[in-house]
């Protein structure tokens, strides 16, 4: 990976995780994330118009959905746990999935390293599940783990769209696209957009910052590895946590991004 691409994906873990936990300090996740998308979708509108995507409508369908669910289900995570133990969840379990998707459904030979760290994460993630379950998190720990699989979703769809057409205008549609689908599958009201619009557009901006990044580091660099150095913002969200983070939860998320340094050689 080139240092262009390694700055960039640095760059986006830190700004990801502090749009996490600016988020999770507001009222309405769902709320705010889906104003959040709408916010970003805007702002890049330009790239689409200059350079529209449309060449990909499958993959920005299917990148559509995978995002109206990683909202759905990350907002429903953080109205019922706290940010130290469903963001390392939330953001782990996708690079084991797609470790093991790699496994099973691609007929990939998984080397020793992939499988010392797929069982590092699988490991580091059941003793940040243990930590939640320990403070009566058990729904959230489902809820997170979902996500995680949304997260495994899109960064794939994501990753192919931008190698087939503009990065940012890839993302810009999409968003829009997603806010639209979800929108309809939750019934969000006007009234809960315009009290969210504070945190909603400033989870916006960072956010859209955070994956731009992301997206051009995809044009510099192999989307495993890029998308496995993401996992590193686990340490810096656990780093904004205000509260007391306990040691079990610190040697959980630090073997998660372990894991999946190793995952990625």
């Amino acid at each position: 990976m080139s240092a262009v691409a390694l700055a960039l994906v640095l760059g986006s873990a830190f700004v990801h995780a502090w749009w996490n936990a600016r988020m999770h300090a507001g009222e309405d996740h769902q709320a705010a994330l889906t104003v959040s998308y709408l916010v970003g979708g805007t702002l890049l509108l330009p790239f689409a118009i200059i350079d529209p995507p449309f060449n990909a409508w499958p993959l920005l369908i299917g990148s559509a959905v995978a995002h109206s669910g990683y909202i759905w289900f990350l907002s429903a995570a953080y109205d019922r746990g706290g940010l130290a133990t469903t963001y390392p969840l939330a953001r782990g379990a996708a690079p084991l999935l797609v470790a093991v998707a790699g496994i099973w459904f691609l007929d990939q030979t998984p080397t020793i390293l992939v499988v010392s760290g797929a069982l590092l994460v699988a490991f580091g993630l059941v003793l940040v599940g243990g930590v939640a379950f320990g403070i009566g998190e058990r729904t959230a720990v489902a809820m997170a783990l979902t996500t995680g699989g949304f997260i495994a979703t899109y960064t794939l769809v994501d990753a192919k769209g931008v190698s087939q057409t503009g990065a940012l205008g890839f993302y810009s549609v999409s968003s829009l696209m997603g806010v639209v689908l979800l929108t309809l599958m939750t019934g969000l009201r006007p009234a809960r957009a315009r009290a969210s619009i504070g945190d909603g557009v400033k989870v916006g901006i960072a956010s859209t910052t955070a994956y731009g990044l992301v997206l051009l580091a995809y044009t510099r660099g192999d989307a495993a590895n890029i998308s496995t150095l993401r996992a590193t913002s686990i340490l810096f969200g656990l780093a904004l946590v205000r509260r007391t983070v306990t040691r079990r939860l610190i040697i959980g998320a630090t073997l998660v991004v372990a894991g999946a340094v190793l995952v990625s050689i």
